[in-house]
């Protein structure tokens, strides 16, 4: 399991026992609940208010990009990035599929996967909209399919995401989707936020927003209706509200990541897209004048490493020097 991973198990608190651990949903819960059962309503708005405190929408990357704030770079390494966490959703949701037997509930929770992967009528999918938002980004989409340049706290975020879906029940799998009901108002914010303030795109480029609009309420009420039907206990209500704190740490590690790597204080991992502009800060902090140079032996030499955006040791091995 991923750091990250139990870092989510300590949020979804183990509940085999008889006592009742509401564990970090206390805090949504209404006050002076106890371990009584919630009405439905009082169970949404506690779903509710964990979106309006921990929604990844609040996190200062996201600010800066609705601000227009953000460099083409960073927005390259965002969109890079996010690529990540929609490329596993088909197989997320495939694996909660798996975990029910009710034919109704495969019928409605299927068109997530075909959302996302397209169908032989014409639907290219959310997958590949997203790709043509990279390219409008000017980003390989190669380059992004791969996957390969992501920041490894976002590969750690993904596979989360997969552990928490399997490792627990299909009422806190179903929950943790509940963040498509904030989906809708921050889609509203920043699709005009990037057309007015980033001149390089354009409607085209954010296609895979268009659908989400329609797509994303419906999800989320199937889901949401599912969760008040099926949380019949004190523990199990808790149990949703902390499926849905746990998504929200995923996506908020995620911009926590993109913040560190590419703003502030832009420490790119080794590996990891670093754009030009990071690479000239990089060798702007790290230059070495004549008289800082260090003393080396002959056969040792410092080169600057673009791709890694370090100097380092050049020292052949000394046998090799001998042949």
């Amino acid at each position: 399991m991923s750091a990250l991973a139990e870092t989510l198990s300590d949020v979804l608190p183990e509940t085999n026992s008889s006592n009742y651990n509401p564990g970090p949903a206390a805090k949504f819960l209404p006050m002076g609940s106890g371990d009584r059962l919630l009405t439905n309503e009082e169970l949404e708005a506690a779903l509710r208010s964990v979106g309006a405190a921990r929604y990844h929408i609040l996190h200062p990357f996201h600010q800066r990009m609705n601000a227009g704030e953000l460099t083409r770079a960073q927005m390259q390494a965002w969109a890079l990035n996010r690529y990540c966490y929609q490329a596993v959703i088909p197989r997320k949701d495939a694996l909660i599929l798996a975990q029910s037997d009710d034919p109704a509930f495969h019928r409605e929770w299927r068109k997530h996967i075909v959302d996302h992967d397209g169908d032989d009528a014409g639907s290219e999918g959310a997958i590949r909209r997203w790709i043509k938002l990279a390219e409008g980004v000017s980003f390989d989409p190669e380059m992004v399919i791969s996957t390969r340049y992501a920041l490894p706290a976002t590969r750690y975020a993904v596979v989360s995401y997969i552990d928490l879906v399997t490792k627990h029940s299909l009422l806190v799998a179903v929950a943790s989707s509940l963040t498509e009901m904030f989906s809708e108002a921050a889609i509203a914010q920043r699709v005009p936020a990037m057309l007015a303030r980033y001149d390089y795109i354009t409607e085209e480029t954010l296609t895979y927003f268009t659908p989400r609009l329609t797509q994303a309420p419906r999800d989320a009420d199937f889901a949401l209706a599912y969760v008040c039907t099926n949380a019949d206990t004190p523990q199990k209500q808790a149990d949703a509200v902390n499926a849905l704190i746990a998504k929200c740490d995923m996506l908020w590690a995620m911009l926590d990541a993109l913040e560190y790597a590419y703003v502030d204080p832009a420490n790119t991992p080794p590996g990891a897209f670093c754009p030009e502009d990071l690479q000239a800060m990089r060798r702007a902090r790290i230059m070495i004048t004549p008289a800082s140079r260090p003393y080396l032996p002959d056969h040792i030499q410092l080169r600057f490493d673009a791709l890694y955006g370090r100097s380092i040791l050049l020292a052949p091995e000394k046998d090799a020097l001998a042949g």
